[in-house]
């Protein structure tokens, strides 16, 4: 379903999509994640309908970034999820963890069917209120 992934011009296509694009952060630019890509401690995993960055915050941490076009949100997205949590466990990670916008309900709903818990925390990104959700691997 989702295979780890280097191609950047893919990556790239999903994440400027019009209907992700707003989602990825402020402003109409293009938005590059070949830099990210590029950097091996970083996991991409796509699949047909997008996929996850996975973003190393700790040796054995990443920070999950979830970009889906709209025909893969749903049934499809939720066994992505699934997906991808099962490869940060096999290759490693103690803990998964990711922002969440407060105002973003259906994208809480999905996080935390993911199996992924509110912290507590919250922070600022963009001038947005986003609660922090994590899962830790036994």
């Amino acid at each position: 379903m989702l295979t780890r992934s280097f191609d950047t011009e893919r990556i790239n296509e999903v994440i400027n999509h019009p209907e992700v694009r707003p989602y990825v952060g402020p402003g109409n630019f293009f938005a590059d994640a070949a830099p990210l890509v590029e950097n091996s401690a970083n996991w991409f995993l796509m699949g047909e309908y997008g996929g996850f960055g996975l973003i190393q915050t700790d040796p054995t941490v990443h920070e999950i970034h979830t970009f889906i076009l709209p025909d893969g949100r749903g049934a499809w997205a939720h066994s992505a999820a699934q997906a991808l949590l099962d490869f940060a466990r096999k290759n490693g990670d103690s803990m998964v963890w990711t922002k969440v916008p407060s105002d973003q309900k259906n994208v809480e709903a999905y996080t935390r069917r993911a199996g992924l818990r509110a912290t507590g925390e919250k922070t600022e990104v963009f001038g947005k209120p986003y609660k922090i959700f994590k899962l830790e691997f036994s």
